[in-house]
C-alpha cells in the first residue's frame, strides 16, 4: 500500500514538517510505501492560470474546468501537475499537513487543490462523492493551530476548528475519499522550530506520540460522515428524512 504526505509549510524546520516526518516514519514502519511532497520546497505554483495551458480549447477566454479537461485529454497537463496526479491516483492514504492560517489552509494548499484535482481525470458529473475516482481510499487532515484548544472549541473565540476544516474535507469527499476525522494539534507557536515547540510544551510532545500511535491503526481511524447522492431530492436538495451531518448541509428550519 502507498501513502502520500503533502506538506504545506514554508519553514523546513517547522513543527508541521516534523509531523510530516513522524507520519512518514510510522507509516513506513507499517510497511507502506510513502511519498512526501513539500510544496514550498519544490516551488509548486499554486495559481491556476491560462499560461499553464498553452494549447487552448478556447483561446479567446479562460475557463479553468474546460481547459483542464482539454489539456488532460491531449496529454498536455503541466509536468508538475502530471506528477502530482500520478502520486495522488496511486495512493491509498493521503495526508495533508498544514497550519491553520486566517481560519483556513494556506493558499499554497488551496492552489494545489485547484490545479491537481483536475476536471476530467479526478472528477466529472458521474464520478464524484461516493462514486468518485478516489473511492475506497482514505484522506486525513493533520493541522496545527497557534491558539489553544479552548479558543478553538465550539464556543471558543477562534471558532470551531473542525467546522472550519469542513470545506476542505468536503473537497476530498467530492473526489471520492473516505475522510478521516482530522488530527489537530493546538497551541503550536508560530516561528519556533519543532524541537523548541516540543520542549516548550509537554502536551504537544504527547500529541506527536499519540499521532504515531493512531497512524499505526490508520485503517481503523474514525471517518467523517457525509450524505450520499440518494439523500438528495433530484440530486440537489436534502431529503426531509435524510440525516444532516453538518451545519453546511442541513434541513431548513420549519416555518
Amino acid at each position: 500500500m502507498r501513502a502520500l504526505i503533502l506538506l504545506a509549510h514554508p519553514e523546513p524546520r517547522s513543527f508541521n514538517a516534523h509531523l510530516a516526518t513522524q507520519a512518514a516514519e510510522q507509516l513506513r514502519h507499517e510497511n507502506l510505501q510513502v511519498d512526501v511532497v513539500d510544496l514550498y520546497a519544490e516551488g509548486f505554483d499554486p495559481l491556476e492560470a491560462a499560461d499553464h495551458h498553452p494549447h487552448r480549447l478556447h483561446p479567446d477566454h479562460f475557463d479553468a474546468q474546460r481547459e483542464q479537461r482539454h489539456s488532460a485529454e491531449q496529454g498536455q497537463l503541466p509536468v508538475e501537475v502530471q506528477r502530482h496526479l500520478q502520486l495522488l491516483r496511486a495512493t491509498d492514504l493521503l495526508i495533508l499537513q498544514f497550519p491553520l492560517w486566517w481560519f483556513a489552509a494556506p493558499a499554497m494548499l488551496k492552489g494545489w487543490l485547484d490545479r491537481v484535482l483536475v476536471y476530467g481525470p479526478m472528477y466529472n458529473s458521474r464520478q464524484r462523492h461516493e462514486h468518485g475516482v478516489m473511492q475506497g481510499k482514505r484522506a486525513l487532515l493533520s493541522v496545527t493551530t497557534g491558539s489553544s484548544a479552548r479558543a478553538c472549541a465550539v464556543d471558543g473565540r477562534e471558532g470551531d476548528t473542525r467546522l472550519l476544516l469542513w470545506s476542505l474535507m468536503y473537497s476530498l469527499r467530492y473526489v471520492g475519499f473516505e475522510v478521516m476525522e482530522p488530527f489537530v494539534v493546538h497551541g503550536v507557536r508560530s516561528g519556533l522550530p519543532a524541537d523548541r515547540v516540543q520542549a516548550h510544551d509537554k502536551a504537544i510532545a504527547a500529541a506527536t506520540s499519540d499521532y504515531r500511535e493512531r497512524l499505526a491503526r490508520w485503517q481503523r481511524w474514525p471517518t467523517v460522515p457525509f450524505n450520499d447522492s440518494d439523500d438528495f431530492e433530484d440530486g440537489v436538495v436534502l431529503r426531509a428524512d435524510a440525516a444532516a451531518h453538518s451545519p453546511f448541509i442541513r434541513h431548513r428550519d420549519a416555518g
